[in-house]
């Protein structure tokens, strides 16, 4: 076997493929539900199913919690974890605003008005948008519906940022306390702490992490999980966004004694970021169009039809995208920390 494809396999074998496979699916869940939304609901077991797929993000949570916290214990500094995360979320972020962009100027050349996305028209305004400073951390609205999860994501990164600077020993305690503070700070919008609402499910990530691939600090990491656990069902969330979170920690936790070995759909997680971030602009914002035909609402068939339709063409965009805007930026993320690193030596 040549030596590069003996280390590709090797490089395979250590991701985590059930992980990849719940982003693609979460991914997929979210943006088809998105595709219908636009929709008077209509009762099937397909539109029935959708109507479920505000569940993936507490999935994409979970999952966060468990891969920063791994990015954070091999990051060699605290500026690199920050540097590397900030290369991995605002370049494709970035970029998937000017697909918004792209958006609206059909909309004004096809209806004659901006019916697509609120445009922001202040300094203020695009700061926040630029920085991902728009709601729920301030009243700043959106331009594409699914980017207050990445407030959130944000928010996460600067907490685990800031544990770094902890001694390893004592980190635990700050995931602690940020966890208690989910069960007794009231749950709303628009706030300095605006992130306690979904910090249960990215800490049920952290800790899952921790009891599977750490040794040391049990008792700890029982609290943890405890207080995690109250959190979830606490908060405003509701009660099936909980149970989801326990579902997928309890698959991870599965995989952990046999992992799942690389498939077609696993390998289609690294275009889910892609996905998440393009599918309301393109499905939505440039194609609704299709869906608000009766025919297409109505008919069981054309309906699954053109959302599978939609949707490849969707994933083939991410695939563009990943490998054009995402990839480069997570290589620049490591180039610039392995140059941080050699000036330190």
């Amino acid at each position: 076997m040549p030596v590069a494809r003996s280390k590709l396999l090797q490089i395979m074998d250590k991701r985590n493929h059930l992980i990849d496979l719940l982003r693609f699916l979460a991914a997929s869940w979210v943006a088809i539900f998105h595709f219908n939304e636009v929709v008077p609901h209509i009762s099937n077991w397909y539109r029935n199913l959708l109507k479920l797929g505000y569940l993936g993000v507490p999935i994409f949570f979970v999952i966060s919690g468990y891969c920063v916290y791994l990015a954070a214990l091999r990051a060699k500094s605290a500026k690199d974890f920050l540097i590397r995360r900030i290369c991995r979320i605002f370049p494709p972020y970035w970029f998937s605003i000017l697909i918004v962009g792209i958006s609206i100027v059909l909309s004004l050349v096809i209806n004659g008005v901006n019916s697509v996305a609120v445009i922001p028209k202040t300094l203020p305004g695009l700061i926040a948008t630029i920085t991902l400073s728009t709601t729920p951390l301030s009243k700043i609205q959106i331009v594409n519906w699914v980017y207050w999860t990445l407030t959130y994501e944000i928010a996460f990164y600067l907490l685990i940022f800031a544990s770094l600077f902890v001694k390893a020993t004592y980190r635990i305690y700050w995931y602690i306390f940020i966890s208690l503070l989910c069960c007794f700070l009231p749950v709303h919008e628009h706030w300095p702490l605006f992130f306690i609402k979904h910090w249960p499910a990215f800490a049920t990530g952290v800790v899952t992490y921790r009891f599977l691939n750490e040794k040391g600090q049990l008792w700890q990491n029982i609290v943890l999980s405890i207080i995690t656990l109250i959190g979830l069902f606490l908060t405003d969330a509701k009660l099936f966004e909980g149970i989801t979170c326990l579902i997928t920690v309890t698959l991870i936790a599965l995989n952990h004694l046999k992992p799942l070995k690389a498939n077609f759909f696993s390998t289609l997680g690294d275009y889910s970021y892609s996905i998440y971030l393009i599918h309301v602009p393109v499905a939505v914002y440039m194609f609704g169009a299709v869906k608000q035909q009766q025919l297409v609402q109505t008919n069981l068939l054309i309906n699954l039809a053109w959302d599978i339709t939609l949707y490849s063409f969707i994933v083939l965009l991410s695939w563009l995208m990943y490998k054009y805007i995402e990839l480069p930026s997570i290589r620049l993320g490591k180039k610039l920390t392995n140059v941080s690193r050699k000036a330190a030596v």
